[in-house]
């Protein structure tokens, strides 16, 4: 599981005024240190010493390119200067237990904290300081314990709301690193996930009541509870909402309309979690409560196929049913890494094959689906591209049957997900790459 880390950077005094100057000209600086292994998807902090013996800058950061054998580029940004900085010593007076010695060998030489080793000093860090308390909150034992508190089928409708809006995001081609700034409220349980997101994230406002009017029949999502977040970025802005009709403990679960403006095209995923034994994942067949599911979507397939499509270049897809299933194994629920689920997307007709394939029988006669025995599938990177261009789903004049596919899922007792991607002037970070490995190099 991809964790939060921090890493020691001590600058020499030939490295401080360079430093400075980049900082101070574009907010952002690249240092080469010892090839250290991270995961893209989960937060790096940088504590950043200048005079050897004071932590004086904590900053963002990420795992660069190779900078030559054995070492690697540390590309921070946004490094914010410590109006008090924090005396290496006294951290190392205050840490207590197990990882002192090694944190304290990290301080002292720099480098890259154990799991560990980086919450105890946050901790110890938040004791001693008050800044760094306020600047190292979402790092925090309080945040850890107001997590690992949530019940297990709360963390399971989380991880899937999470893995639903990562999807939408991703479609859109927006940078995932927003969903780092998660916090669980201080009592009680959210009614969403995104409901612990930033509040600059989190929003109910003119624009998104503008964004609700482009999408057909959402006055049947405005009446029910619901939260709603807007990310932007690289001439887009992604208006997500999160509606649902019963408490959160009760969901059986999340699907993701993703609905492009552009294309006025609309797709829906499914997600389905597979059971976990020695050997691998697996989804056992028959799942009733699939066949369902597949049944709502069929009814609504036959009536998109009665509404009579404009043949023109923007309206042609390759597979022009919107509805598609993910099976992705059972997480748990980790609110810092913003990486999508592994897991395999087959649309309806392609299910529909695997269903009643005699090969996945087994000698006890149950059949199951696992990575190994369902042959061709389609994954997240190749997903995400057929999403984002409209290859895949409705065409311009079924989308008008949307309302239906929200209906459906409210009334199965499942939350849904609805994701609107439209034009926005305003400009953003760089997206992750989905076909990058947790270990991928930054572009940089």
């Amino acid at each position: 599981m991809a964790k939060a880390g921090a890493y020691v950077l001590h600058l020499s005094y030939e490295r401080q005024e360079i430093f400075e100057e980049a900082v101070t000209s574009n907010g952002a600086f690249s240092e080469p240190v010892n090839d250290f292994a991270h995961a893209r998807s989960a937060p790096l902090l940088c504590f950043i010493v200048l005079d050897g013996i004071h932590i004086t800058h904590i900053a963002s950061a990420r795992r660069g390119i190779v900078a030559g054998t054995g070492l690697r580029r540390l590309n921070i940004q946004e490094p914010h200067a410590l109006q008090s900085p924090v005396p290496i010593m006294r951290i190392i007076e205050v840490l207590e237990g197990r990882t002192k010695g090694l944190a304290a060998i990290t301080l002292g030489t720099g480098g890259l904290f154990t799991p560990k080793s980086f919450e105890a000093v946050v901790d110890t860090l938040s004791k001693i300081s008050d800044e760094c308390k306020s600047l190292l909150l979402r790092f925090s034992k309080t945040r850890r314990e107001l997590i690992a508190k949530l019940s297990h089928p709360i963390r399971q409708v989380l991880g899937q709301q999470k893995e639903a809006v990562l999807s939408a995001i991703a479609f859109a081609g927006l940078d995932r690193r927003e969903l780092h700034g998660w916090n669980p409220p201080a009592e009680g349980v959210p009614s969403s996930f995104l409901d612990g997101l930033p509040s600059a994230v989190v929003r109910e406002d003119a624009m998104i009541v503008n964004d609700l009017m482009t999408v057909p029949g959402l006055q049947h999502v405005r009446t029910l509870p619901y939260s709603a977040a807007v990310f932007e970025g690289q001439g887009k802005r992604l208006t997500v909402l999160l509606a649902n009709r019963l408490p959160l403990e009760n969901l059986t679960g999340t699907d993701l309309i993703y609905f492009n403006e552009t294309h006025r095209s609309f797709v829906m995923v499914q997600y389905k979690a597979m059971e976990h034994r020695a050997t691998g994942a697996y989804f056992r067949l028959p799942n009733p409560d699939l066949e369902k599911e597949i049944v709502r979507m069929r009814t609504m397939e036959q009536q998109l196929q009665r509404v009579q499509i404009n043949e023109t270049k923007e309206n042609y897809r390759l597979h022009a049913c919107p509805f598609f299933i993910k099976l992705c194994a059972r997480n748990q629920f980790n609110p810092d890494d913003i990486k999508l689920f592994p897991g395999m997307y087959f649309s309806l007709d392609h299910w529909a094959y695997i269903a009643n394939d005699q090969s996945l029988v087994g000698p006890k006669e149950g059949r199951q689906v696992t990575y190994k025995n369902v042959g061709r599938h389609i994954e997240n990177d190749f997903f995400i591209k057929l999403v984002a261009n409209a290859w895949v789903g409705s065409h311009v004049e079924q989308s008008q049957l949307i309302q239906d596919a929200i209906l459906n899922t409210l009334s199965s007792g499942r939350a849904v997900a609805l994701a609107i991607d439209t034009r926005s002037d305003k400009e953003g970070k760089e997206p992750i790459d989905e076909q990058d490995d947790d270990l991928q190099d930054d572009p940089w």
